[in-house]
């Protein structure tokens, strides 16, 4: 008989104990690359506020200072979830489900003969739910693939 496993593309890990499953955030820069660049743009908009500002029109500078508490923001809510991910491991007996979305951390442990996938109505995420507990896996995967994660959950939570 065949590992249904081995038949198509895998998102998860099949181990010793089960199945384990990582999805995270798909960060392209480094964080010191952004702040870089977030800090030439700010020296750029300070640069051009301060020469509107002498040539008289004196609004354009509280905006350039406006534009700059924007980038420090948008750096530090990067940088908040940038860390952001689900964790699922399927063993013999249990299954554990982790995750952290900004400062937020969540962890549930299911018994695998108990958790069942039901379809979702929430932003079509995979859930998995043990009698009135329910989670949603599946925020950091491209849509297309669910259906593909939610088959290998479903083969998981059998095998």
């Amino acid at each position: 008989m065949k590992d249904p496993f081995t038949e198509r593309p895998r998102i998860g890990i099949k181990t010793d104990d089960g199945y384990e499953l990582c999805l995270k955030r798909n960060c392209s820069i480094s964080p010191t690359l952004l702040a870089v660049i977030f800090i030439f743009l700010g020296v750029i908009s300070i640069i051009i506020g301060i020469g509107f500002y002498f040539i008289g029109a004196t609004l354009v500078l509280p905006f350039s200072f406006l534009e700059v508490f924007v980038l420090v923001a948008a750096y530090f809510y990067n940088a908040v979830h940038a860390n952001d991910y689900e964790l699922l491991r399927v063993d013999n007996k249990n299954v554990y489900f982790e995750s952290k979305f900004g400062l937020k951390y969540r962890e549930e442990n299911f018994i695998k003969s108990l958790a069942r996938i039901l379809p979702s109505e929430h932003n079509n995420l995979i859930n998995l739910s043990q009698g009135q507990r329910s989670i949603h896996i599946g925020k950091y995967i491209h849509s297309t693939m669910r259906s593909i994660l939610e088959i290998e959950i479903k083969q998981a939570l059998r095998g």
